[in-house]
């Protein structure tokens, strides 16, 4: 049986390829995008702003994880055709080259850990649930994370309420580490 491509939100996303692939924009878009990415390397030949670019990313990264709402779980899932909570996480980040193990609970296990307070949209969430599960999610900012729950759920925008809270174990801040 053929699958039909899919199309979320100005991402093409085509079956049965690397997660890279599926991460292409439209046409349309990405000529918009070389024009405008023209247009501001020469603006910005004279000045480098680091923080600029960490934004630009976490804000690219929190509109692709906005986008996969909707989406279903699935068991070991890394993919358009459903994801478990950390292989939404690897999925995000892997579209935009980054790399970070694809298990929750070793993704709880990476450098520079931060506290809560100092989390910014687009870093990871790492908590630890009954007995030996792990699960991880995508922090939005304002006390919302974004995260594939269950088998019985889809992608989806949550609150850090106080259970959520009790049960995180790490925050990942992997983005400020990348070489600019």
């Amino acid at each position: 049986m053929k699958k039909e491509n899919r199309e979320i939100k100005g991402f093409h996303l085509l079956p049965k390829q690397s997660p890279r692939d599926y991460c292409m924009p439209k046409r349309a878009t990405l000529i918009l995008l070389l024009i405008i990415l023209l247009l501001i390397s020469f603006s910005a030949c004279s000045v480098k702003k680091r923080p600029g670019k960490v934004w630009d990313l976490r804000g690219k990264m929190v509109i692709l994880a906005k986008n996969l709402t909707g989406l279903p779980y699935r068991s070991g899932g890394e993919d358009i055709d459903g994801f478990d909570c950390s292989g939404y996480v690897y999925y995000v980040y892997h579209c935009f080259g980054i790399e970070i193990p694809r298990v929750a609970k070793d993704q709880g296990k990476m450098k520079k850990k931060i506290r809560y307070k100092k989390a910014k949209p687009g870093d990871i969430l790492v908590f630890k649930l009954k007995r030996r599960r792990w699960h991880s999610g995508i922090y939005l900012g304002k006390d919302y994370f974004i995260h594939a729950p269950n088998s019985k759920e889809t992608v989806r925008k949550e609150y850090l309420t106080s259970y959520w809270r009790g049960k995180l174990k790490a925050v990942i801040n992997k983005i400020d580490q990348l070489p600019q």
